[in-house]
């Protein structure tokens, strides 16, 4: 449900102007003709959304066995990962796999709970699955409101406070109280949820010990350092196809999942590939992108994907490939929205990119400033079976 999902989100945001649906090959970011006749995901794909003044890049992953890889591959680019779930199969050898890579390249992550409006969904068995395999750092900070047929809104759990979905499927929710016979639940989790984020933090953890709780304006950055730092793994819910949950996953998206400065540096190799180097992750420092993916276009041919690592990238720019020893021309940057292309003068450190016809450049290379290399360690793909 990851391109469903993706959508969703994109819909909610108000970046497109109808709900795409895999079954109707109308997707963002599955737009391939096999893509669309299989319907499922067979490579990566970029889009982004902006909500409540911060920038979302999505790469919206395959989720099938056989390309799996591309996922791996995909998460040298990120930041941070949504792990989807089904909430009636749980964990499944995918969910393992794809934990495991964040583990690698230690990722912070959150657990998407998805499809808790199909039949048999159940948070309860999909949660316990879910602690069972990752432990107990994994906590829910939403509870689902119905289920089945029925989930039809969202509990915060830090800020106690519900969001109501309509069923027209337009992803806004109504900010409400919590139903009185959900109370119980909610305050239980909220108390575990405090416990969990006091917990390696011992300012917070003397809060806790003092007050009893953890006031909502200390538990928010509390949260957001906790997820940054590995020490939980939230558990979040939705339903993708009626786009329930998606403002609530969007609002979560903005307030708790690190952005790429919250890293601080990136290690990589002078360009002799000996001495390590360390590059801050800020506007300030002197440019530098990874390439991550190549996807030949029929039309506009070589397109190579980056990220921004360092500094900040313009149109027209012309980097050294440190892999190669060339120079490169970035012709005509972009921002990739699924298939479309969005034209931008430049892109800033964190940020991820699209430059099509690069001569010599290909997947895994370093460009960046001539009188500073740095080359930046590719991710080693499995062997193919």
């Amino acid at each position: 449900g990851k391109t469903q999902l993706a959508s969703a989100l994109l819909y909610t945001a108000g970046v497109t102007t109808r709900l795409g649906k895999v079954d109707d090959g109308t997707s963002v970011t599955d737009y391939d003709e096999e893509e669309i006749e299989r319907g499922f995901s067979i490579s990566a794909a970029l889009a982004y959304a902006e909500w409540n003044g911060t920038k979302a890049n999505l790469i919206d992953t395959p989720g099938f066995n056989i390309f799996l890889h591309e996922a791996e591959a995909a998460l040298k680019a990120a930041d941070s990962a949504l792990i989807v779930v089904h909430a009636v199969n749980g964990v499944e050898v995918q969910t393992e796999k794809t934990w495991g890579f964040c583990q690698k390249y230690g990722l912070p992550r959150a657990l998407v709970m998805n499809q808790m409006d199909r039949e048999r969904a159940s948070f309860k068995r999909a949660l316990d699955a879910l602690t069972g395999a990752f432990g107990r750092s994994v906590i829910p900070v939403q509870l689902p409101i119905g289920e089945e047929k029925d989930f039809h809104g969202v509990i915060d759990l830090v800020k106690m406070r519900a969001a109501l979905y309509e069923s027209n499927g337009s992803g806004k929710a109504k900010d409400s109280e919590i139903p009185a016979d959900m109370m119980e639940a909610a305050t239980a989790a909220h108390e575990a949820l405090v416990e969990m984020v006091a917990e390696g933090n011992d300012a917070l953890m003397e809060e806790f010990f003092e007050k009893g709780t953890i006031p909502v304006e200390d538990l928010m950055p509390g949260l957001r350092q906790a997820v940054a730092e590995n020490r939980l793994t939230p558990v979040v819910v939705s339903a993708a196809l009626p786009n329930i949950g998606t403002q609530s996953l969007l609002e979560f998206i903005a307030d708790y999942m690190p952005a790429p400065t919250a890293k601080g540096t990136s290690e990589g190799l002078d360009h002799e590939g000996g001495q390590q180097v360390t590059r801050k992750i800020s506007n300030d420092e002197p440019a530098s992108a990874f390439v991550f993916k190549t996807v030949a276009d029929p039309f506009a041919g070589r397109l190579s994907l980056f990220k921004v690592m360092s500094g900040v990238v313009k149109s027209e720019a012309t980097l050294q490939n440190f892999n190669r020893g060339v120079s490169e021309r970035l012709a005509h940057i972009s921002v990739p929205q699924g298939k479309a292309q969005n034209a931008v003068a430049e892109l800033r450190a964190g940020d991820i990119g699209v430059v099509a016809k690069l001569k010599e450049t290909l997947t895994g290379d370093t460009l960046g400033d001539k009188n500073e290399p740095i080359i930046y360690k590719t991710v080693r793909r499995a062997e193919p079976a």
